[in-house]
């Protein structure tokens, strides 16, 4: 029976295994790419999706933003050329999102009859006519439960 081998931590397993080791340099390299994106063209969310050769492939969230990247793609290019990245192109993919669900609303509960009531005794010692008139369209709308 053999031995267990020693055991070691993940990353240094996949430092170790070449695929993997290029996937974490191809991955640091992109997520500095997307930084260096950020600060070339804040508050549009752009998302690096891959780097072709040339190429960077972003994800834009719509197609107007896809539109106004590609017309100041030069000055994004440059502004990524002099943080030392050589790219001449790039390309658009569609970034697909999930819509938020809103959850339902749940239904208000009545005041109760004791707040009503409070109300309605506000509204008697209320000066201000409009103020007393509000209250009592207020109270007027949750009339007391009919006693069963």
């Amino acid at each position: 029976m053999k031995p267990f081998p020693r055991t070691r931590n993940a990353s240094s397993w996949l430092r170790n295994e070449p695929v993997f080791a290029a996937l974490g340099e191809q991955a640091a390299r992109l997520t500095a790419l997307q930084a260096d994106l950020e600060q070339a063209m804040p508050g549009l969310g752009l998302v690096v999706v891959a780097l072709e050769r040339d190429t960077l492939v972003v994800g834009a969230a719509h197609a107007a933003v896809a539109a106004k990247v590609r017309q100041i793609g030069p000055t994004v290019l440059a502004g990524l050329a002099r943080r030392g990245w050589k790219i001449e192109k790039i390309r658009f993919k569609p970034q697909w999102r999930p819509v938020a669900v809103v959850a339902p609303r749940r239904p208000k509960e009545a005041p109760s009859a004791q707040a009503i009531a409070a109300i309605d005794a506000l509204s008697d010692r209320i000066e201000d006519p409009r103020l007393r008139a509000a209250l009592r369209r207020l109270a007027s709308r949750h009339p007391p439960p009919d006693p069963a």
